[in-house]
């Protein structure tokens, strides 16, 4: 049996992710199993269960766990706090729900974008740097800071809110409850009730006007961006437009960190280029200095199993047991 492994598992509002990673920190498999949005204990014991059943790699093996929520989280106390996908999740004691189920491993709990990003720092697109940024477009938006190596997670663990930067104080209702913030820009959600209002819009292509009201509530950024594919007007400009205000964003970052790489991650970053382009160049012409001005802004490697590979990664480095 192998010895030394580590699980992450990354807890989304429908799957758990999982990764099995041994001492050389080698992905051994990787999978998902069924969130109970409801039952934090219940899910955590069925993962524990599914590793039991892998043949030869049993959690006898394990030691260390590391779980990746969304939300505001506490690597301190093991507590989810605020989470909108795990209302059921909220104020539960993580690492007591591990150390009942697991027993006395090392466990680490992370922001779930905080993990991507160490996952992408150890493993994908930030390998080798020592200061970064990710920025992952979902439903919303997240974030995650690295200086020196060390995430940054500052007061109460709530730094990283990438998404709720204001870029403009009369913009569009974010959900948070502000205006103007990126996520309200080049979250899925944003994106896509934008692209409903251009597709009233009389001066909208035809064919974007046609898609709207065809594909109606089940709309989605991949309908968008496989239009922008065949160089549609409409699809361009609304890609051009949140690309823009993703460069603002990134801009901003750049100016007051620095960082080696800013990494661009989540299902709304599959636009790819349409989304990267008109980001880099408001980075060339809103950054202050000549090194900043040439800061990588580069896509993702990891894939829906950087958040676990990055949870894996830091109860690998924790060594501790809370």
């Amino acid at each position: 049996m192998t010895k030394n492994l580590v699980v992450g598992a990354d807890v989304g509002g429908t799957n758990v992710k999982y990764v099995l990673v041994d001492s050389d920190r080698q992905c051994l498999a990787q999978d998902e199993i069924p969130t109970d949005p409801a039952d934090p204990q219940g899910t955590i014991a069925r993962l524990a269960d599914t590793l039991r059943s892998r043949p030869g790699e049993g959690s006898s093996a394990l030691a260390g766990v590391g779980l990746a929520c969304a939300g505001i989280v506490s690597r301190a106390n093991g507590t989810l706090g605020r989470s909108p996908n795990l209302p059921g999740w909220q104020n539960s004691d993580l690492f007591g729900a591990l150390r009942a189920t697991f027993g006395p491993l090392a466990f680490i709990v992370a922001n779930d974008v905080n993990a991507a990003l160490y996952g992408e720092f150890r493993f994908g697109a930030g390998r080798g740097c020592r200061h970064l940024v990710m920025i992952a477009l979902g439903t919303g938006v997240g974030g995650g800071v690295i200086v020196d190596r060390q995430l940054v997670t500052g007061h109460g663990d709530g730094a990283g809110e990438i998404g709720h930067m204001t870029l403009q104080l009369d913009g569009p209702p974010c959900p948070c409850g502000n205006r103007g913030c990126l996520e309200s820009y080049c979250g899925s959600v944003g994106l896509l009730r934008e692209a409903r209002r251009l597709g009233r819009d009389p001066d909208a292509s035809p064919a974007w006007r046609a898609m709207v009201e065809r594909r109606g509530d089940q709309l989605t950024t991949r309908d968008c961006h496989e239009l922008a594919a065949r160089q549609d007007r409409t699809a361009l400009g609304l890609f051009h437009a949140a690309g823009q205000r993703l460069g603002q964003a990134v801009a901003s970052l750049v100016n007051v960190l620095a960082p080696d790489r800013v990494i661009i991650g989540g299902g709304v970053a599959q636009a790819g280029d349409l989304l990267l382009a008109p980001c880099r160049a408001m980075v060339a012409t809103q950054v202050m200095s000549d090194a900043g001005r040439l800061t990588p802004v580069v896509p993702a490697e990891l894939g829906p199993f950087a958040a676990a590979m990055g949870a894996a990664a830091l109860a690998a480095e924790a060594g501790t047991v809370p």
